[in-house]
């Protein structure tokens, strides 16, 4: 079973438009349907907008939960650094076609460049003394593709539904794929991946109140 948030619409078409602005350290995102009225979300992993937010080069990265403040209003407070950003609001509209689609940010007047993504060798990582490996990937385009996390024996904590939760967003930071464990007691994923090229990974996993973040890049064939 895949949990992608957005499996129901591949045609690339959305009935609703998501606009991102920030200013004075808050983030303010409107949404609108094709009639102009503002859509119904279907609650998804416990909060009706998952938010993404990466810096143009992949170095930077956020997954935020802005709160509603009226309807079609979310907004959130999270400095940003002087930079450009692709931001992401993964949301479910209620009776809606929606395709998660960047928005660009544009924080400051210094730009920041694409990602030039290299091969990722170490599959072992670690932080603040969790240390999470990615199983070997082959990842070909348009199929299915396990990621299988080893957790060193650990089991992580429930976080927002699910034992983990998986980002993953192109070298040129068009593409965004969310994916959820196969099963509630488990830490493996299954990722499609809409075309070939590099994709970084960010691998979200709760240890004692906190959410570490793993991040991997890997190479997608044909």
């Amino acid at each position: 079973m895949n949990h992608s948030h957005h499996p129901h619409n591949h045609s690339g078409k959305s009935e609703v438009k998501t606009t991102v602005t920030y200013k004075d350290g808050k983030i303010s995102i409107t949404l609108e349907d094709n009639t102009g009225k503002v859509p119904e979300l279907a609650l998804a992993h416990e909060k009706e907008m998952h938010f993404i937010m990466v810096s143009n080069n992949l170095e930077q990265y956020y997954h935020l939960h802005p709160k509603k403040e009226q309807e079609g209003l979310y907004t959130i407070q999270q400095p940003l650094k002087d930079g450009t950003y692709k931001a992401f609001v993964d949301i479910t509209p209620k009776d809606k076609a929606y395709q998660v689609a960047p928005n660009t940010v544009q924080v400051g007047t210094s730009e920041t460049g694409k990602a030039v993504l290299d091969h990722d060798y170490d599959w072992t990582k670690e932080v603040d003394g969790k240390t999470v490996i990615l199983e070997d990937v082959k990842a070909e385009a348009g199929k299915a593709v396990p990621l299988d996390f080893n957790m060193h024996g650990e089991t992580p904590e429930a976080h927002l539904g699910a034992l983990g939760h998986v980002v993953i967003v192109d070298e040129a930071a068009e593409h965004y794929i969310h994916v959820h464990p196969d099963s509630e007691d488990t830490t493996s994923f299954h990722a499609l991946f809409p075309k070939q090229g590099m994709y970084k990974i960010w691998a979200e996993f709760q240890f004692g109140d906190k959410v570490h973040t793993y991040s991997f890049i890997i190479e997608v064939s044909k």
